[in-house]
């Protein structure tokens, strides 16, 4: 008996040992869990992907307070994202949006984001409506972001990268409702023109259940509602601002185009998931969605810099696993109106598009085949004139193929291509990558090369909204080489350094109506080189981590060595610190985001956007089991700046909220 005893003390003290080793590096091992899809197509660990790429996971999304999900995309590093009005965002990965044209195509065109390998393109705004999604950061389960370009996986809009989005899968059959509702006010500033003591709020809210342990469902509602934070308006015709009390003297379309002027986005969306799991190879999900936003953002004419863009759309979405294949298919469609009260931007829309992606493993070799197709459909609601297009189509069709070696058990080699074909071009694009990664102790050394070919989608001069592809120009061509080092230092800090290079070379055509003239083509080129860093520690109860990229954008490799580089941002980056203590009832995060100043270019002039330090704070408590009350600040020191040309002068938001969990 006494050795017993003796030997049930020494467990005893070895598992408390255990226990205090878990506490002290448990967010660190927590990293390693991490997955990633996006950086090979196929699921793997974070630290083993082959090409620069980020997971954003929905604690670090609940703890930083971020409004939305295009704010989240501040806490990655690589991403400048830039806001135009309060809640409203613009994302760019690696590249440059002061190239110069016309005011409705400054905006990101080559990024493309997914949602559960949904593309959320719109091809007849060449870009993102962002406040359209039906999701909200609370259907958010993680986001992946690579920033290598991703064509040869995800399609010629992801010249850039791509940013994907996977939403929460419920665990098991038991009845769970979350609420999170917060409001507040814009900060007061020394500028009469600033802030208003209109409430501003994001509310959301879910509920999941199992009927069994192969039948489960998911709803999801959000409502957000969002004021500006000036009572102003930019007039491009005379490089002034005017207030909006004055605006009927410059447009007498004024109750037409600016219905609210105050208001700066006002979104709900609705969502439906149902997940079905009879066997281990056969897996359904099923989402379907209803939206209707509008959003005060940069898009205009030769007045006003700022107009409402107002969409409801509907839609399903079929995810479907079967042994080795996958099935996916969905549908959307509603009617968008992209500049309230001007003709020729009110539109009905629908996209369809369907893949089918099959995995073969031999020995060493792992072979991933796919193929599929994308038809997006846009049909004005009112004709302009005959001589005008009334419908605009854009048609694709691809093959991809990728092939994995593990030549040795740490060497690994990934070679991808893909084809593309579009309905109204005969010649077929051509994509392919090329990476390979080495694994020794701790590090993972990696290299990659990708060459990627996009069409080009063209605007019709003399119209606000209208694009298409038309055969005889060329694609959108971009090359990146990248090397990266991801390294665990200790047990609870890593790092990782990825140094890049890329030429882009797109072309944007401005097609006259019929009979007036012939088509203007801009032929634009980009060369970008930089590095971005990042580094995560964890010590108990505190987390800590900084990224920054540094990077240098010209139009030529001479410019890039020897010009006056002021398009784009030369550093930007971010970090989060975040405390977690108090019997696990207290976390409070400091979040920040920062950017040198650069130079805007439009056809309107230049504008300078200066240097910028955000910082953002969110304290909550819980104050009974996982119920819990916070305060939500953006932008904490109330710098009233301007981040995006022509657009709103951005002063803090003071938040409350409460969260419910049963």
């Amino acid at each position: 008996m006494p050795l017993f005893a003796q030997n049930v003390i020494t467990r005893k003290k070895n598992w408390q040992l255990q226990v205090r080793e878990d506490m002290l590096y448990k967010k660190a091992k927590g990293l390693q869990k991490e997955k990633i899809y996006s950086a090979s197509r196929m699921l793997e660990s974070f630290t083993d992907a082959p090409v620069s790429a980020t997971v954003i996971s929905s604690q670090t999304i609940e703890k930083t307070g971020v409004t939305n999900i295009t704010e989240a995309l501040r806490l990655a590093p690589g991403l400048l994202v830039q806001q135009k009005t309060n809640g409203n965002y613009e994302v760019h990965i690696r590249q440059s949006n002061s190239l110069g044209g016309l005011m409705q195509d400054v905006h990101n065109q080559q990024i493309l984001l997914i949602i559960d390998h949904i593309p959320q393109y719109d091809y007849l705004f060449g870009g993102i409506t962002w406040e359209t999604l039906p999701i909200d950061i609370q259907d958010v389960e993680r986001i992946e972001i690579v920033r290598t370009p991703s064509v040869v996986f995800f399609g010629g809009m992801a010249i850039n990268g791509v940013i994907h989005i996977f939403t929460h899968v419920p665990q098991d059959n038991e009845l769970k409702i979350n609420l999170n509702s917060q409001a507040g006010v814009m900060a007061k500033t020394d500028n009469p023109s600033l802030a208003n003591n209109n409430l501003s709020g994001a509310h959301r809210g879910d509920l999941s259940f199992g009927l069994s342990d192969k039948l489960r469902f998911r709803l999801s509602g959000n409502y957000h509602f969002m004021n500006r934070s000036q009572d102003e308006f930019f007039l491009l015709s005379e490089n002034r601002n005017v207030v909006s009390d004055s605006l009927w003297f410059f447009k007498q379309n004024v109750p037409q185009t600016n219905l609210n002027t105050t208001l700066a986005r006002e979104s709900l969306g609705v969502n439906a998931f149902t997940f079905y799991k009879p066997s281990d190879k056969l897996s359904t999900s099923a989402q379907i969605f209803f939206q209707q936003s509008q959003a005060q953002t940069i898009y205009t004419d030769d007045t006003l810099a700022l107009a409402h863009r107002k969409s409801k759309s509907y839609g399903i979405n079929l995810n479907t696993h079967f042994h080795k294949f996958h099935l996916n298919i969905s549908h959307h469609e509603g009617e968008k109106d992209y500049a309230l009260g001007y003709s020729g931007n009110n539109f009905n829309f629908s996209q369809t598009q369907a893949s089918l992606n099959h995995r073969f493993r031999y020995k060493a070799v792992d072979l991933h085949s796919g193929g599929g197709f994308l038809s997006s459909v846009a049909t004005p609601t009112r004709p302009i004139d005959s001589i005008r297009p009334t419908q605009h189509q854009f048609v694709n069709y691809y093959t991809f193929l990728k092939a994995n070696f593990n030549i040795l058990p740490k060497w690994r080699i990934m070679a991808s291509v893909r084809g593309d074909k579009y309905e109204q071009i005969t010649p077929i694009y051509l994509s392919y990558q090329l990476s390979t990664s080495l694994k020794l102790n701790q590090h993972l050394i990696r290299g990659a090369y990708t060459y990627n070919e996009g069409a080009a989608l063209i605007r019709q001069l003399h119209q606000q909204t209208t694009r298409s592809v038309l055969p005889g120009i060329n694609p959108n061509k971009s090359q990146s080489f990248e090397l990266g080092w991801t390294a665990k230092i200790v047990s609870n800090i890593n790092t990782s350094i990825t140094t890049f290079y890329s030429n882009l070379d797109f072309n944007t055509v401005y097609q006259p109506i019929v009979n007036q003239g012939d088509a203007q083509n801009y032929r634009s080129t980009l060369v970008q080189a930089g590095t971005t860093a990042r580094l995560q520690a964890w010590f108990n109860k505190f987390q800590i981590e900084g990224f920054i990229t540094l990077q240098r954008s010209a139009k030529t490799l001479d410019e890039l060595q020897s010009g006056d580089l002021q398009s784009t941002p030369q550093f930007y980056g971010g970090f989060q610190l975040n405390y977690a203590g108090f019997l696990s009832k207290l976390n409070v995060n400091i979040q920040g985001h920062f950017y040198e100043g650069y130079q805007f270019n439009t056809t309107y002039g230049q504008v300078y956007i200066p240097t910028r330090m955000l910082l953002n704070s969110k304290i909550s408590y819980k104050v009974w089991q996982k119920h819990s009350v916070f305060i939500n600040v953006r932008n904490l020191l109330n710098s009233a700046q301007q981040e995006y040309a022509f657009a709103d002068t951005i002063s803090g938001l003071y938040l409350f909220g409460i969260n419910i969990n049963l």
